[in-house]
């Protein structure tokens, strides 16, 4: 008989649960046991940086911010990962957070505040905006020298700073100064798209014709084209007539004046709009009436001196269906105002159909097996699938509509 168990005997084994180590030491012995040599160089590197920016002497702290602004500017000049010294410095974030805030106003304070701003680019909370703040009580060196991402992670805060400010009437001059340098460094490193949205964000698109050259204008003017379609009026115009400045600029005719023959219109519209909206109201009509027009048309007329350059402006004019009156301004020489003023009326548009149609031997009707040149291909039809009926008829009924109807041969 198997004997009975004893409660009260100590000798029994007891279960005790297994509690997991958490001594923070032991795992970051293990993160420093992953890391190359390199790596774990440069992190006690930085740690020793850190340590001397907390020194009192003046010396040691000018010397540990340099090398630590090297180390970052280094690593952030191409980002496509977050780079390890923004990584080795996030437990230090807080520390040279205040270390800023006690330091007296000095040049060794801007310089600190040029490393924070790079650091808040990951480790900053959102909404808070610390990297800009850094960086309007930093130094003001070179934008660029911090990389892409942290120019274009500060025309973010940038935009989010110029709302709230627009909202309190705050002064935003400083703001603008930045704004310009960020301009400048994208239309210079291909990022057109990301200069035109922070002016969009900031209303102060016109400071893109500074910055434009012959490089870059088609592609700013492209997208501020597009970009206009999914705006509303006034900024879809306000969008277009920046285009149309850029492309007048540099002489690019042809596109401008496609720009202005879409302005010339939505001005006639708004004009047209307000006219009814307000006629009811004989001294404000009588305002509307005689508000001046900006005319984009005649402007790039005058702008032009080549006649076969407006001999095209006049056929464009006239595909758009459009009714100009040339002047002397636009066209000096009356012979020659007359015979563009032909074009842009489609005078001799019927003249061009019936030159077209005589050249391509359509004047007089023609069956479908004069179209098709069906004899051309006598000796390969015998072998190809026979055509139904019904396919032939519908093909024919194609070629009296669009050659022989088309060119009013019934």
């Amino acid at each position: 008989m198997a004997p009975v168990p004893d409660p009260n005997n100590e000798t029994r084994d007891e279960a005790t649960p297994k509690v997991p180590s958490k001594d923070p030491k032991k795992k970051d012995d293990k993160k420093e046991d992953d890391l190359s040599e390199e790596d774990l160089e440069l992190k006690q590197n930085l740690e020793l940086y850190v340590e001397r920016v907390q020194d009192p002497n003046p010396e040691l702290q000018k010397a540990a911010l340099e090398s630590m602004r090297q180390e970052i500017r280094a690593s952030t000049s191409s980002m496509t990962s977050v780079p390890k010294p923004l990584k080795f410095l996030r437990p230090h974030y807080g520390t040279l957070k205040e270390l800023h805030k006690n330091m007296a106003d000095s040049d060794l304070k801007k310089l600190l505040a040029d490393i924070l701003s790079v650091l808040a680019l990951t480790m900053s909370a959102e909404g808070e905006r610390e990297s800009l703040g850094y960086r309007l009580t930093g130094s003001g060196g070179d934008i660029g020298s911090w990389g892409h991402e942290y120019v274009r992670n500060l025309a973010g805060e940038i935009a989010e700073e110029y709302t709230m400010r627009q909202s309190e009437e705050a002064s935003i001059e400083d703001l603008m100064d930045l704004v310009k340098q960020i301009v400048a460094f994208h239309m210079k490193h291909n990022a057109e798209t990301e200069a035109v949205d922070l002016l969009m964000d900031v209303e102060e698109l016109d400071l893109l014709l500074a910055h434009v050259d012959r490089t870059n204008f088609r592609r700013t003017c492209n997208y501020l084209t597009s970009s206009a379609k999914f705006l509303p009026g006034p900024d879809d115009m306000l969008v277009l007539d920046i285009a149309y400045m850029i492309y007048m600029k540099f002489e690019e005719y042809p596109n401008a004046l496609q720009v202005a023959l879409f302005l010339d219109n939505m001005q006639v519209w708004a004009l047209i709009f307000l006219q009814n909206l307000i006629s009811s109201l004989c001294t404000i009509g009588a305002a509307v009436k005689s508000f001046p027009l900006r005319n984009y048309v005649k402007q790039v007329f005058t702008s032009c001196t080549d006649l076969l350059r407006k001999k095209q402006f006049c056929y464009m004019i006239s595909r758009h269906g459009i009714t100009v009156e040339l002047d002397s301004e636009m066209v000096a020489d009356k012979d020659d105002r007359d015979m563009l003023q032909d074009i842009v009326n489609n005078t001799k548009l019927s003249e061009g159909y019936l030159t077209l149609a005589r050249d391509i031997e359509v004047m007089e009707a023609k069956t479908p097996e004069d179209i098709y040149k069906a004899h051309l291909l006598d000796g390969r039809a015998s072998s190809g699938p026979s055509v139904d009926s019904a396919r032939q008829n519908l093909a024919a009924t194609f070629v009296n509509a669009f050659v022989n109807a088309g060119f009013g041969q019934v």
